[in-house]
């Protein structure tokens, strides 16, 4: 009689994954995050052609100035601090570097469905603070 490695020790429950690794409730909520950034900005390029392929874009989980802005809110209040879902730099070589934060934007998210839309808003607004356009300007379909 073999041993199965997923025995119930201890009246604990079973032990392993739950779930399988190539079904979608498998993946961290980093890497699904990831994959609606990666859509978003295809879908961009689909609007605003090649140069969107110029800038590089990257995700983190807060923004690094985070305590700044904290600071900020608490002397003149939420509505004069600029959104931290996202900014807009340039590296040393000249190229354009969007990051979308990751975790306001999912807490402004009402429902898990609306990420991507709420990830795609976003990188429409960096890409227009980045080109000097209007969100509606960069993608008339798109509305917030």
């Amino acid at each position: 009689m073999s041993r199965s490695p997923r025995r119930d020790r201890r009246g604990r429950g079973l032990r392993g994954p739950l779930m399988p690794p190539g079904l979608p409730g498998a993946r961290s909520r980093n890497e699904a995050f990831s994959d609606h950034l990666a859509a978003a900005v295809s879908r961009l390029a689909e609007v605003c052609g090649p140069a969107v392929e110029q800038a590089r874009f990257r995700m983190t989980m807060v923004p690094e100035d985070l305590e700044n802005r904290l600071e900020l809110v608490r002397a003149w209040g939420a509505e004069l601090v600029d959104d931290p879902t996202g900014s807009t730099r340039r590296d040393a070589q000249g190229t354009a570097v969007i990051t979308i934060h990751r975790r306001p934007l999912e807490a402004r998210c009402p429902a898990p469905s609306l990420l991507p839309d709420l990830v795609y808003g976003a990188v429409v607004e960096q890409w227009a603070e980045l080109t000097g356009l209007t969100p509606e300007a960069v993608d008339p379909d798109f509305h917030w």
